[in-house]
């Protein structure tokens, strides 16, 4: 059974990682089944949200597979590999992206849950960075983390790599919504539902814009004019339609 899940529903594509018996380790199989996954979701035009969460209930993605790492011989060197790096891939998707974490997020694990624009958990999950503990690196948490949360906070999960639960992640903005383990899966589909009422090119020009001038200056950042244009489109001339009609808009995505 492939360690990847993809279950493409109406407009959302739904990727479950599918090593419940590792707690979803991230091995070099299923990172490269992510890879090839995201790239798939970024252009089919028929996918407009994504959602990522892992299968078994007990661990979104405990982080990197120390077994592989071992039998491999050494570990991977973030982006200098032959490989994509998998978090690139996944923040580069240029559609929402939804992380849904039920029980652990550690390491390699929450830097994927950072990979994406929105997180939602059960109120069981468990946030950490680790690495410290193991000797490894946290390349993409050490730069991601502390554009997320107050840098101070940042700085001392990634130094003591203590674990964060679920409420104290959200208090810290790090996470969007908590809701109880066992009502997770349906909260989750009516969340992504709602979201799939909202203007697709909208969604994916917020994404860009937001996304590709992190870091700019205001007045050049207002001006970098990303993702696809949604004032020129159909789906603006749909929403206007819809609203004078007072009737649910019909998009198109184009």
């Amino acid at each position: 059974m492939s360690e990847l899940l993809v279950d493409k529903r109406g407009h959302a594509a739904w990727l479950t990682l599918n090593r419940p018996e590792r707690l979803n380790a991230l091995n070099t199989g299923l990172k490269a089944e992510l890879v090839a996954a995201a790239v798939d979701v970024t252009l089919d035009p028929e996918v407009w949200v994504v959602v990522l969460r892992g299968a078994g209930g007990r661990a979104f993605s405990v982080g990197g597979d120390l077994k592989d790492m071992h039998a491999r011989g050494r570990a991977a060197t973030p982006m200098i590999e032959v490989e994509r790096n998998v978090y690139e891939a996944v923040l580069e998707i240029p559609k929402p992206t939804v992380a849904v974490v039920d029980g652990y997020a550690l390491g390699g694990g929450c830097e994927l849950a950072m990979a994406c624009d929105l997180r939602v958990a059960s109120d069981d999950a468990v946030f950490g960075m680790p690495e410290s503990h193991r000797g490894m690196g946290a390349n993409f948490g050490s730069v991601v983390l502390p554009r997320l949360i107050p840098r101070a906070v940042a700085m001392e999960m990634l130094y003591f790599g203590d674990r964060v639960p679920a409420d104290r992640a959200r208090e810290l903005g790090l996470v969007n919504r908590v809701w109880p383990k066992a009502e997770l899966d349906e909260r989750v589909e009516e969340w992504v539902a709602e979201l799939l009422t909202r203007a697709p090119l909208t969604l994916r020009r917020y994404k860009e814009m937001a996304g590709k001038g992190w870091e700019m200056p205001v007045p050049a950042h207002l001006r970098l004019n990303a993702g696809p244009n949604p004032y020129l489109s159909e789906d603006r001339a749909e929403g206007a339609a819809a609203f004078a009609e007072k009737r649910p808009p019909r998009w198109q995505g184009r």
